[in-house]
């Protein structure tokens, strides 16, 4: 089973517009996306190589407040407690093999779901997705498959003006995620992943705990505070266990924060 880094989903409150304009601000490219009319959100994308951050929100309330989508009743249920990143999400090019697979493994998943939203040229974009039964707090990824082949895919993105050229080739290297037992988490991981590696490791100051996972391209590092202090025990407060930051790599110019959240 071959798994690709697709998105992070990073919840925010204000209208995706100002996600776009924030990137524009520090010379990136983000796009609108559109409406997720059954779910009643809205995003705009930022595309980094051949992986992108979505920045959700709410468009309607009381449609998004019915939404059996899980990332949808997450979103609803977490954004109340702050902004910042919610999920990762990877990419398959076989969602019905992927679930005979965690099956195999012994994960239960809810039934596929069928995606789509409306684009602002007014065109149709789809997709599937495939979530975990049983996910406490939201801690585990899911996955989609777009349909398509990835060349095809990003050469449409390109062709629609979404794809930055100071971006398209960077990559995200590396998702720090605020963890109260980076050990745990990361076996936990271990167990639902393919092509696993993972080491163990104290910082450099002793402030911090790090255990680190490789799937595909992308290292996740789970981090847990070890002195009562710094942004890890921060997120733990606010959010739980979420992603809080996200190496990019190259590099950006500089380290951007915004809706709780940093790159760099």
């Amino acid at each position: 089973m071959n798994l690709a880094l697709d998105h992070l989903v990073h919840f925010i409150k204000a209208e995706p517009s100002e996600a776009v304009e924030k990137w524009g601000n520090v010379g990136y490219k983000a796009v609108l996306g559109g409406s997720h009319e059954n779910w009643g959100t809205y995003n705009s994308l930022l595309y980094i190589g051949q992986s992108y951050i979505e920045f959700l929100s709410i468009e309607s309330c009381h449609i998004a407040a019915a939404a059996e989508n899980p990332l949808i009743k997450q979103l609803t249920d977490e954004l109340p407690s702050g902004e910042g990143i919610g999920q990762l999400c990877f990419r398959t090019s076989n969602i019905e093999e992927l679930k005979a697979e965690l099956k195999r493994k012994g994960f239960e998943s809810l039934p596929i779901f069928e995606g789509s939203r409306k684009r602002q040229d007014g065109s149709l974009l789809s997709w599937k997705m495939l979530f975990f039964k049983e996910n406490p707090h939201y801690k585990y990824p899911f996955f989609i498959d777009w349909g398509v082949e990835d060349d095809r895919r990003f050469e449409e993105l390109r062709h629609l003006g979404f794809i930055d050229e100071n971006l398209e080739n960077k990559k995200i290297e590396e998702v720090f995620i605020a963890s109260n037992d980076c050990e745990k988490s990361a076996e936990s991981w271990k167990a639902i992943m393919p092509n696993f590696m993972a080491d163990v490791y104290i910082s450099s100051k002793g402030k911090e705990k790090r255990a680190s996972i490789g799937i595909g391209s992308v290292k996740l590092t789970f981090c847990q505070p070890l002195q009562d202090e710094g942004r890890v025990l921060e997120v733990l407060k606010k959010r739980g266990e979420k992603p809080f930051a996200v190496q990019i790599s190259p590099g950006l110019e500089k380290e951007i924060t915004l809706f709780e959240a940093v790159y760099f």
